[in-house]
């Protein structure tokens, strides 16, 4: 019964990642051993590039996004010669999509010159940036006085954080309910450098993960806690860069892998470049006070899964470069179709997905994360699963906490 649902929670909260904190962990439950044989981990290579080429093109790197494409394809097509048998429908539907992507970027290519950069926006000023993914709104200016909240580290600047994130999660399979389980509580460490602070106020960092472990609990079953500890360790020592805007607004994260990374590994990694995006906190642009309110929406689109996000804050008060924010966020999503690649043949069909979490964090302004705070939340999902001929109603209860310290 433990081996199943740990498969059903690895398997959901890999392809349903962006939810607020049920992200951190698709992280970590992403590096659990594979149920894959060599062709699984062979497609698996593939997809994560695919993954690589859908991030370039997002961020408008149109070059580099079409070269990945065009490896994927390569890599695909071998791959369905070696293994004609295997998951046809997956392959077909995968050779279809590179044709596309390599059609309209090629078409881009030859129409207009590369000017890929490390940042999205053109604007000119932090104050005028807005990306179509996130829509900042003032809602109450508050108390005076008011003061522009800008974040505003200096090069050379250190910071180390430590994120601990415990779950529980309930299952039920048609009619049958698992009692609910709790998982081990996971503790990250990620420890940043400033490189450089450009004059619009753009900060440039590297990262590494210089810890990842679980925290012993008498309440978690041995075998998991036991299997989560061997698998966190492969999360040790990876590197990154990234850039965020002076607003707190992610401006992309990259992470250093070698060529030949284990496909199970990249996947949790890919999972690192979506942490920056939930531990800063987008600003408003204008100047506030003590009591003031604005809220940041967002359509997150994942591999092919939408979900509609509204965050609201509240400055709870301010002193000096301290300020300390109460935040809640609602997530939605509805009529999802989501396929696993580590499972072929195994499809979800999600019909409803509702998260809403709280939390307190306290923000120092010459820091890039927060120093300190804490977060609840309760995610509801109800699928069904599909398994060739047979088709399964599922539902998932997942209650998660999240803390994050400065070190």
């Amino acid at each position: 019964m433990v081996t199943r649902q740990c498969c059903l929670i690895c398997l959901t909260s890999k392809r349903i990642k962006c939810c607020s904190w049920v992200l951190l962990l698709a992280l970590l439950t992403a590096v659990f051993p594979a149920f894959a044989d060599e062709k699984d981990d062979e497609y698996l290579r593939i997809y994560s590039i695919v993954q690589d080429a859908d991030s370039l093109d997002s961020k408008g790197k149109t070059a580099p996004a079409l070269a990945k494409y065009e490896e994927a394809l390569k890599a695909l097509r071998k791959f369905k010669q070696q293994y004609p048998e295997w998951n046809p429908k997956s392959v077909s539907f995968r050779l279809s999509y590179l044709g596309t992507k390599i059609a309209a970027l090629s078409d881009k290519v030859s129409n207009s010159p590369e000017t890929a950069t490390a940042s999205t926006g053109k604007s000119g000023t932090t104050g005028s940036q807005q990306t179509p993914a996130l829509q900042v709104k003032l809602l109450e200016t508050g108390a005076e006085p008011r003061k522009v909240l800008r974040l505003h580290p200096k090069a050379e600047d250190k910071q180390s954080v430590r994120v601990t994130v415990k779950t529980t999660t309930n299952v039920k399979m048609g009619e049958m309910e698992n009692p609910p389980m709790k998982m081990p509580g996971m503790t990250l460490t990620l420890s940043l450098t400033v490189k450089e602070v450009s004059n619009d106020g753009d900060i440039t960092y590297e990262c590494n993960i210089s810890e990842a472990n679980v925290a012993p609990d008498p309440e978690v079953v041995p075998q998991l806690a036991e299997t989560l500890k061997a698998s966190l360790d492969v999360l040790k020592g990876v590197t990154g860069s990234g850039i965020v805007s002076g607003r707190g607004f992610n401006k992309g994260t990259e992470f250093k892998l070698a060529s030949d990374t284990n496909p199970q590994v990249r996947q949790a990694v890919e999972q690192l470049k979506q942490i920056f995006s939930t531990l800063t906190i987008p600003l408003p642009e204008e100047a506030v006070g003590s009591g003031s309110k604005w809220e940041a929406r967002s359509q997150i689109k994942a591999q092919g899964m939408t979900i509609d996000q509204t965050a609201t804050y509240e400055l709870a008060s301010i002193d000096g470069e301290q300020a300390v924010l109460k935040n809640s966020t609602v997530q939605s999503a509805a009529n999802q179709k989501i396929e696993n690649p580590a499972m072929p043949g195994l499809k979800l069909d999600l019909t409803k997905m509702d998260e809403k979490g709280t939390g307190t964090m306290t923000l120092d302004l010459t820091q890039l994360l927060p120093r300190k705070g804490a977060t609840t939340s309760h995610a509801d999902f109800n699928m069904s699963m599909n398994m060739g001929p047979q088709t399964q109603p599922m539902s998932m209860k997942i209650d998660t906490s999240l803390s994050i310290e400065s070190k």
